[in-house]
């Protein structure tokens, strides 16, 4: 069985099975199907980058980016 990671999107809370216990922030959003241009990652409150490390420990937060002109 894989690790489970709980990511938090809003108020929603997804519980998803990765394979790795320990990831990047880019290969976790791929992982998700997600794009980091849209999305920012927080860690236990922190604003990471795509190469920052994840553990499936962490509090992962994904904040969508909303733009407009």
């Amino acid at each position: 069985m894989s690790p489970v990671w709980r990511i938090r999107e809003g108020r929603e809370i997804r519980e998803v099975e990765l394979p790795e216990e320990r990831m990047r922030v880019d290969a976790l959003l791929r992982a998700l199907g997600l794009r980091m241009e849209e999305y920012i990652v927080i860690r236990n409150g922190e604003v990471l980058t795509e190469k920052d490390h994840l553990s499936r420990e962490d509090e992962v937060e994904l904040v969508r980016v909303i733009s407009g002109g």
